[in-house]
């Protein structure tokens, strides 16, 4: 059942009682009664635990502290609680019913009290009985000889009407019995004012339900009798009690004279202390004065700096009005949402795009279908608002608009979430380029994989190379299978050709020649080699100007190389057809100077090989003349006029001169040589010598 502490009556006799964390919400008022309850409630030696935060306050003399940190007490006897006047018990009703109030007792009950007093006076001495605090509660019998009313304040203390040498034996019996709670007698007293016969003295503690009350008796010893024993009680003898409170005086007068010596000693330091802190306040004085100038110049100080914030004020302002006018006239759309997704403000663009209105600006973004073509806009919304990840999506929009929609945190200049920002970017441009891009990608891809033409980048601080994968498919490999090691690339160069590459790309690198670019075969995977045209630049450099990326393409030649071979050999073979052929035959280039001349046109010429290609047809050396004996221009000359027209010559003569020897008359017949184009790239002569009989 519950318990209300403010109305309803206290429990009784607990031995602990645990009240945490209630008076923070309580007046000291009602905090001091309830202690007041609590004090009631609990058994002598009882515990009581209250929160880390609380406090006795004014109940501090009922509770003994046992752990101050924690708030556990104990039960501390000898407090007076209020709490009976407090409790709305049928006994105080009967007594504050009226002020002139006459006690509702039965007759009965009045003459029980009567009789437990006679009992008790004809049983005891004449005594007193006393609470915890030495304050006389009850008299039994006359006293008056032994007691002596002081002038002065009355008081209910004990001591307050014995006699001096009384209320020495008397302040000692009760502090053995505070300190025992046993029977304690004082015996053959003697030497008292007033008093001509021995005296003794009676101590007995008394304990009603948790007070602790005890009677003091007093009895004059006029001769010695034998006497009833009590039992359990302390017998004291008198003359060795008062040695040894002569004793325990005198050692606490010596213990005092030593501390009020210490504290003449210190008061004497305090003074020091006090001139020297007095001269502190003096200068502290001073230091206040100073600081009052200098607060009436911080004061001046503030009046500037209120200035300038009225200028930052004012800058703010400009500031507000930019941003709204960048938000108004920015292409960028921006939908600003709280923390509750509500719309909290919007940019003209959004309502273009979207089905949100400036009249929107307040409502929960769940009441408004946005865009047609993102329906899952609000599920994205709450997915960053939960993981704080933002969210890039591209839309489609009406007339083939296309939108870069981003979804990202709202965060403060403190790094705190305070909502969500949806951001809309027209990238319709940025597609088509980036479709003309993907073509042109597409085309330059097609055109490499054509040409066999693959890129290449290396970055020579950790000598790795990055490749178009064709670089590795032209040789066979797949792209996980060719190494990324540049050291592990150059492995498979021809050994023939590996040396001068290195070379090639060492003389590069330091900066010995203007170009890197060369031939070299490298193995493919089925061990053959292929002829590679590699050529690279360096890109970048460090802050030193060495070295650090280098980027270049390589080209696979290997059927150019192949024709080359090919052709070669076919010159080779021509060459040979050529010198062994019983004609005289040459070959002229495009300017009309002589290439090639067989054994035979030189045995006809009658000069070397090295003499013949050093001279053109139209040399003056040769002393070329008509049948009739006179001089023939160079342009009606055969290879002039076979470049002219670019037809066959047959059996054209005129007269040479042969070193050493008569003129001799050759017949000459002669082809043009055409390229792939069909332009004349020079002429092949056949020449023979005419017997003139």
């Amino acid at each position: 059942a519950s318990h209300n502490l403010i109305k309803d009556p206290p429990f009784s006799k607990l031995d602990l009682l645990v009240c945490r964390n209630l008076f923070i919400y309580l007046k000291p008022e009602m905090q001091n009664r309830i202690l007041n309850t609590f004090y009631y409630s609990l058994n002598a030696n009882g515990m009581l635990f209250m929160g880390s935060s609380e406090s006795l306050g004014e109940m501090d003399e009922a509770f003994e502290p046992i752990d101050s940190k924690w708030k556990i007490y104990r039960y501390k006897s000898g407090y007076k609680s209020q709490i009976l006047r407090d409790l709305p018990t049928q006994r105080r009703q009967l007594y504050d019913t009226d002020l002139n109030y006459e006690p509702m007792l039965s007759k009965k009950v009045k003459k029980m009290d009567k009789i437990y007093e006679a009992a008790l006076e004809s049983y005891l001495p004449p005594s007193v009985i006393v609470d915890e605090n030495d304050n006389i509660l009850q008299v039994i019998k006359d006293i008056s000889q032994f007691t002596k009313v002081k002038a002065g304040p009355f008081s209910q203390s004990i001591f307050s009407i014995l006699p001096d040498e009384l209320a020495l034996f008397v302040n000692n019996l009760l502090r053995r019995l505070k300190k025992d709670q046993v029977d304690v007698i004082f015996e053959n007293i003697s030497g008292l004012k007033g008093l001509d016969h021995q005296v003794s003295i009676t101590g007995r503690p008394l304990q009603i339900e948790k007070e602790r009350y005890y009677i003091i008796s007093f009895e004059i010893q006029k001769e010695k009798t034998e006497k009833k024993s009590i039992s359990g009680a302390k017998h004291i003898d008198i003359k060795m009690q008062v040695n040894q409170r002569v004793n325990e005086l005198e050692k606490e007068l010596q213990m005092t004279r030593e501390i009020l010596q210490a504290t003449v000693e210190e008061l004497e330091t305090s003074n020091e202390e006090l001139q020297s802190s007095n001269e502190e306040l003096i200068a502290s004085n001073e230091e206040l004065q100073s600081t009052n100038e200098e607060l009436q110049s911080v004061n001046e100080e503030l009046y500037t700096v209120n200035s300038e914030y009225q200028v930052k004020i004012e800058e703010l302002t400009r500031l507000n009005n930019d941003l709204d006018n960048l938000l108004k006239n920015t292409e960028i759309g921006a939908l600003y949402l709280d923390r509750s997704l509500c719309i909290r403000k919007i940019t003209p663009i959004v309502s273009k795009i979207t089905k949100i209105l400036p009249t929107d600006v307040g409502r929960p973004i769940s009441h408004i279908a946005v865009l047609d073509n993102y329906q899952k806009l609000e599920k994205d919304i709450q997915q960053v608002m939960e993981t704080l990840q933002s969210i890039d999506l591209e839309i489609k929009g009406d007339n083939n608009i296309f939108y870069l929609a981003r979804i990202r945190p709202y965060r403060t200049q403190n790094n705190a979430m305070e909502g969500i920002l949806v951001t809309f970017v027209d990238i319709s441009k940025t597609k088509e380029a980036q479709s003309k891009i993907d073509e042109a990608l597409r085309r330059l891809e097609i055109s490499t994989h054509l040409g066999n033409l693959a890129w290449w980048e290396w970055d020579l601080r950790s000598n790795e190379v990055q490749y178009d994968d064709l670089k590795a498919s032209m040789l066979g490999y797949t792209p996980e299978e060719f190494p990324s090691n540049v050291y592990k690339i150059c492995d498979l160069i021809h050994p023939d050709d590996y040396e001068p590459t290195m070379q090639a790309m060492r003389e590069y690198l330091e900066g010995k020649t203007d170009s890197y670019q060369l031939h070299y075969r490298i193995r493919k995977k089925d061990g053959s080699y292929g002829w590679y045209y590699d050529r690279g630049e360096i890109t970048e450099r460090d802050l030193r100007g060495r070295p650090v990326i280098l980027i270049g393409a390589v080209i696979d030649i290997s059927m150019i190389k192949n024709l080359q071979f090919e052709v070669h050999k076919q010159k080779e073979l021509l060459q040979t057809v050529l010198d062994n052929s019983p004609l005289a035959k040459t070959l002229l280039d495009t300017n009309g100077r002589i290439t090639y001349a067989n054994a035979r046109a030189r045995e006809v010429f009658g000069i070397s090989q090295e003499e013949v290609q050093n001279r053109s047809y139209d040399d003056s050396q040769w002393e070329i003349s008509g049948i009739d004996g006179n001089p023939i221009p160079s342009d009606n000359l055969p290879f002039s006029l076979i470049k002219k027209n670019c037809k066959m010559l047959f059996d054209f003569r005129h007269y040479i001169k042969i070193p050493d020897k008569e003129k001799r008359l050759p017949s000459i017949n002669g082809a043009p040589i055409l390229d792939v184009n069909g332009n004349f790239d020079g002429a092949v002569f056949t020449i023979g010598i005419v017997n003139e009989n």
